[in-house]
């Protein structure tokens, strides 16, 4: 349930009487055909309470309940209300509200918003909304929209497939923002996404309609023999479920030409829109034009579906020989380097394995996907990539294929930094509060959504002074604990757990991965592997107006250190880096190597350097310098 229809349900719950419709949208500064679209969705959470909104032509509407089930309604909706302002008021940070501007007034782009009503609903003052409007004009033009302000209010003017391009781009970015921060990124993020936006996309899709386009998904990958990627499959869908709703609320593309949509003769893209219309018609009762046929073979266009079709006559079993052997070399490389077996999972294994067969596919097309997030990646994870992109290259070196993308790269690097969160983050936690158990409630429900890989038992202070604490990892408590009374790591928390209390938690995580010598001693061990299984370890000093090495791959890791790997006809590999980092004396290492799989081990070396803490790097460096000599 979002805002709007908890402001919705607590005004029915105030009248007893036919109201206009007029009456409920003027309280809500909404238009009376915004409203009209609310009450089905209100209707489906009334079903549970035994009422509904009922209407009387001429009259107005008004909430039929029984005496009972109002006052329980009463009560359930004081506390959604109570929940959504309380996160609202401590999540709504600049970039979230511009987001869910722009969603609004895309998805109601006939319809005018005030900017008093705005800065209502986000608890900001007008100029703020003023200068979100501005901030959101760079997005409109790119897809070429104007965002009107005049007398009547704010609204966006484009064409309907521009409107309909930058509404599914912007669901795409709230959702992929939604999992990074539900895996650990923003948590005030996460905690407004959930609360407000997520359910407003919710809303405009009916359960119908995510089942039809998952059908028919399904049922374009098993005819083809095709399987889209986790980038693909998302933006289809997201821009299948825009086009039906945008159909089911009476807008249309622009008239085209079925001519001016086919790039070729025989395009087997055109007969797969052409079914895929029928059946929506089929389902949605309505029958769709040459025009929305156009749109969803331009949907289908932006895939790899195309290229896939057309190249499918390669060896279908070398190609997947070769990619189930990739996929097993790089799991087990990532495996070695972070000390998780992921060959044990095995949904992580058929995904990376069916992930990769689909990139060798694009890589040997010349049809690579393209990454619209190689940024926010790379400001998150960017050890991960260079440890992934050295990995990718050594293996195309291996088995001889062609250059994979760094776009392509970058999303096989989400399925293991997806594994190594999910590893960090499982706890279990013990929450102490004496507070009710409402507020209990919440302050677990806000935990699980900044902390979904939690498991959190809560219990009083009498209570928790009984309890064995060696089954828990961490304890969050509301009430201040002595220094005997806890022998785990305790972080004293708000009931509201705020910004500050999510700092201080997220502080003693990142201290106890960082704990101590870890790091420094994995360092050391690996270096010491290396040189067990034969890889000859040699320092050299270096001229400062030297040229390295000239490899294959050269990788700056975020430590100030380069990695260049080398590799030669002769089957010669060699793994240098090269750091200034003790007194700016520019030391070169040497790894001279006998086969790829030592160079696929070497890379753990990257992997440690751009994860240890600063003093364990530079205490490494002293050692194997030292040793070295």
């Amino acid at each position: 349930m979002n805002s709007r229809q908890i402001a919705f349900l607590r005004l029915l719950l105030e009248q007893e009487e036919y109201l206009p419709v007029s009456c409920y949208a003027g309280k809500m500064d909404v238009s009376d055909k915004t409203l009209r679209r609310m009450i089905p969705g209100v209707n489906e959470i009334l079903e549970s309470y035994g009422g509904a909104v009922e209407s009387r032509p001429g009259t107005g509407i008004k909430l039929e309940i029984s005496g009972e089930e109002r006052e329980r309604l009463m009560n359930s909706a004081y506390m959604m209300e109570l929940m959504d302002s309380s996160t609202l008021s401590r999540s709504w940070n600049q970039l979230s509200r511009r987001m869910d501007i722009a969603l609004n007034l895309l998805l109601y782009s006939d319809e005018t918003t005030s900017l008093s009503g705005l800065a209502y609903k986000y608890y900001v003052s007008k100029s703020s909304i003023a200068g979100d409007l501005k901030a959101l004009a760079p997005f409109a033009r790119k897809h070429e929209l104007n965002i009107s302000q005049g007398h009547g209010g704010t609204s966006v003017e484009g064409t309907e497939s521009c409107l309909r391009k930058a509404l599914a781009e912007l669901l795409l970015y709230i959702l992929n923002n939604n999992m990074n921060a539900n895996t650990g990124g923003n948590p005030s993020a996460a905690g407004m996404f959930e609360s407000d936006t997520l359910m407003t996309i919710l809303d405009i899709f009916t359960e119908e309609d995510l089942n039809f386009v998952e059908g028919r998904i399904r049922h374009i990958e098993a005819s083809a023999g095709y399987r889209f990627d986790e980038r693909e499959y998302m933006q289809f869908s997201v821009s299948l479920l825009v086009m039906i709703d945008r159909v089911r609320n009476g807008f249309f593309m622009e008239p085209v030409l079925k001519s001016n949509y086919r790039k070729q003769e025989r395009d087997p893209l055109d007969a797969i829109a052409f079914e895929l219309a029928s059946r929506m018609s089929g389902a949605y009762r309505y029958t769709l034009s040459v025009s929305e046929t156009a749109h969803i073979y331009n949907i289908l266009s932006s895939t790899h579906l195309g290229n896939f079709l057309m190249h499918r006559e390669l060896p279908e079993e070398e190609s997947r020989k070769t990619a189930v052997a990739f996929g097993e070399d790089f799991i087990d490389a990532f495996s070695v380097i972070t000390g998780i077996n992921l060959r044990t999972k095995s949904t992580f294994y058929v995904n990376v394995v069916s992930h990769i067969t689909l990139m060798l596919n694009r890589a040997a097309a010349s049809t690579p996907a393209r990454n619209p997030i190689i940024d926010i990646l790379l400001d998150n994870y960017k050890g991960t990539i260079n440890v992934c992109q050295i990995i990718c290259r050594i293996l195309t070196e291996k088995f001889r294929l062609p250059e994979i993308s760094f776009d392509e790269i970058c999303y096989l690097m989400l399925y293991i930094q997806g594994e190594l969160l999910a590893d960090e983050e499982k706890m279990n936690v013990i929450l102490v509060s004496n507070m009710s158990n409402s507020i209990t409630n919440i302050l677990k429900h806000k935990l699980s959504q900044n902390y979904p890989q939690w498991t959190v038992l809560s219990c009083d202070y009498n209570r928790f002074l009984e309890t064995s604490q060696k089954q828990y990892d961490l304890i969050l408590s509301t009430v201040p604990l002595g220094s005997r009374e806890h022998v785990i790591p305790y972080v004293l928390v708000s009931p509201l757990l705020d910004e500050k209390d999510c700092a201080a938690v997220n502080n003693l995580l990142k201290s106890r991965r960082h704990r101590e010598d870890f790091y420094l001693r994995e360092l050391i061990r690996t270096r010491n592997d290396l040189n067990d299984i034969g890889c000859a370890i040699e320092v050299r000093k270096r001229k400062a107006t030297e040229i390295p090495a000239a490899g294959f791959l050269k990788v700056a890791a975020l430590k100030d250190v380069e990695f260049v790997y080398i590799h030669n006809e002769a089957g010669i590999n060699k793994c240098e880096f090269v750091t200034d980092l003790l007194r700016k004396k520019l030391d070169k290492v040497i790894m001279n190597m006998s086969n790829w799989d030592f160079m696929l081990f070497a890379s753990k070396m990257v992997y440690l350097m751009d994860n240890c803490p600063d003093w364990a790097m530079t205490e490494f460096i002293q050692n194997i310098i030292t040793e070295g000599r």
